[in-house]
Formats: C-alpha cells, sequence, structure tokens
C-alpha cells in the first residue's frame, strides 16, 4: 500500500504539481543541463510512477513488493488465465496501466518515425538543391529571399541558411549563428526532440505535457548558445538574436537558432554560465530517479 500512494503522489507532483512551481518561478539559464535533467527526471519519474500505481492496484497484492507480484501475474497468464484472483478494480487498473504504457511507447514510435521521414525527405531536397559555399564552410546554402537559419539533424546533419539571412547579418553575426548550430550538432540536441513531440501531441492536457517542451527546447538553445559563446562570438550572436523577428520558423524535426525566449537568450550571453556543476546535475537527476524506481518495483 506504501508503495502505491508514494506512486500516486510522485504521479502528482511530477506531472501536475512541480512543472508549474518551475514554469512560473524556477529558472535554470545560468545551467542550462541542470535544467534539462531536472526537466526530463520529471518527465521519467512521474510517468513511470504512474505506471507503477496502476501496475499495483491491478495486480491486487499491494502488499508485496511489485516485482513479486508481477511475476505471479506472469505465471498466471502462461496457465491461460491472467486475471485469475483479479477483482473489478484490479482488472481496471492493470488496463489503465498497460493503456499508458502503450500510449506512451506508441507515441514515441509514431513520432520517431514521422520525424525521421520528415528529416530525411529534408535532407534529400537540400543535397539536391542547396550549394556549399566556399565562404561559410560546413554550410548548405538555400537560395531564398526570406531569412532562415536552423540546424536539421540525421546522417552528419545540416546547418542550413538562406541567402536571405546572409543578407540580414554581418559576417560576424554569421559565424556566431552558424557556431550555434554546430552546437546543436555537436550536442546532438536532435534526440531530444523526439520525445518532446510526444509530450506535446499526445498529453498536451497536462502541466509537464505544456511547460516541459518549452523550457527543454529553450535549455537546448542556450546550450548552443553556449558553444558559439565559447569561441568568442557572444556579442555578434546577441546583435544576431535580435533580429529574430525577421526569420522564419524552421521545418519539422529542425532545431532553430532564432527560437526560444529570445530576451532571456540575450541577457544570459552577458553573464557568464555556471559549467562545474553541470556534472553533478546530471549525476543527481540520475541518480535520485533511479534510486526512486528501485524502490518503488522492490519496495512495499
Amino acid at each position: 500500500m506504501l508503495t502505491t500512494i508514494l506512486a500516486l503522489t510522485a504521479s502528482v507532483l511530477c506531472l501536475i504539481v512541480l512543472p508549474r512551481a518551475l514554469h512560473s518561478t524556477i529558472r535554470f539559464d545560468r545551467n542550462p543541463v541542470s535544467g534539462l535533467v531536472i526537466w526530463g527526471s520529471l518527465c521519467i519519474v512521474g510517468w513511470l510512477s504512474m505506471v507503477v500505481m496502476f501496475l499495483k492496484i491491478g495486480l491486487g497484492n499491494t502488499d508485496a513488493p511489485l516485482f513479486r507480484t508481477m511475476m505471479s501475474f506472469t505465471d498466471h497468464l502462461g496457465d491461460g488465465h491472467p486475471l485469475r484472483g483479479l477483482g473489478l478494480s484490479e482488472v481496471v487498473g492493470l488496463s489503465v496501466a498497460f493503456d499508458v504504457t502503450v500510449l506512451m511507447l506508441g507515441g514515441l514510435v509514431v513520432t520517431a518515425v514521422r520525424i525521421w521521414s520528415a528529416r530525411s525527405q529534408q535532407r534529400t531536397v537540400l543535397d539536391l538543391v542547396a550549394e556549399a559555399p566556399d565562404s561559410l564552410e560546413g554550410v548548405c546554402l538555400l537560395r531564398h529571399p526570406y531569412p532562415m537559419a536552423y540546424f536539421l539533424p540525421g546522417d552528419g546533419g545540416r546547418v542550413v541558411l538562406s541567402t536571405g539571412a546572409v543578407d540580414v547579418l554581418s559576417q560576424g553575426e554569421l559565424d556566431a549563428v552558424i557556431a550555434h548550430e554546430m552546437g546543436h550538432r555537436n550536442g546532438r540536441h536532435g534526440a531530444v526532440l523526439i520525445p518532446l513531440q510526444v509530450l506535446s501531441s499526445f498529453v498536451s492536457f497536462l502541466p509537464i505535457a505544456r511547460y516541459a517542451p518549452t523550457a527543454m527546447r529553450t535549455y537546448l538553445e542556450m546550450l548552443a548558445d553556449d558553444f558559439s559563446r565559447s569561441r568568442g562570438l557572444a556579442e555578434a550572436l546577441k546583435t544576431a538574436l535580435s533580429k529574430a523577428p525577421l526569420f522564419q520558423p524552421p521545418p519539422v524535426g529542425a532545431l532553430n537558432a532564432i527560437d526560444g525566449v529570445i530576451d532571456r537568450r540575450i541577457d544570459r550571453l552577458t553573464i557568464e554560465p555556471i559549467r562545474a556543476r553541470a556534472a553533478f546535475a546530471l549525476l543527481g537527476g540520475v541518480s535520485l530517479t533511479a534510486s526512486f524506481l528501485c524502490f518503488l518495483v522492490l519496495g512495499r
């Protein structure tokens, strides 16, 4: 029973209460890695706690460790009587746990396939129509009057600029934006977009789904800003970001330099980021998540 209560409490806190509090009061602009770890931990702990709660209810014996009750259910399943000994409430709980798991895993697979397909099509088009000028090393240049600058993940990635962007940005600003997009590539930020899209698409009614994607996208952009800053391009990036209203949004599955909360990104470029705590934040988030989930699964 204790595990069920703890799982319920963790679900409510991680999926409803804490996302609202973090969104309105706490920011991690000086250490974006901490923000990503904390928001990611809320998503993982919240969803798995919900599944554990319904499993404990559905498997009936809430006084025994979850692992033991799952083994008992597996034995009944093998005998051809998976619902043996379960009442109506247990059957409902087991069904909800199954539905939540299928929803998230199925949504992850469907979203991953859609994003992979969209990125693949865009890369094919870029390889056909984009230019590779010597003056912009490593950049795919599109002849288009509207300013665009983005990174398209997959197959080595593509840093894309339009001729419209070249026209509105100075050489220093171009270097800063290109370095920013290289930061996305080096950090493999494209992989983070897939689970964020799942949250936005399938469970948008929950606070975690409304706030986590926006917050994590912003922190990804800040990490890429820091990559550009590390090359001495902070001032040029600030002036480039000030021209954000001129730029067009990126295609599906891409990361855009002119994205996130622009005012916050410009302000933080004047303050030195906190780097020493990034590893501790990552280790702490992973350790807490793993410890809590082990307790839910094995504890009483």
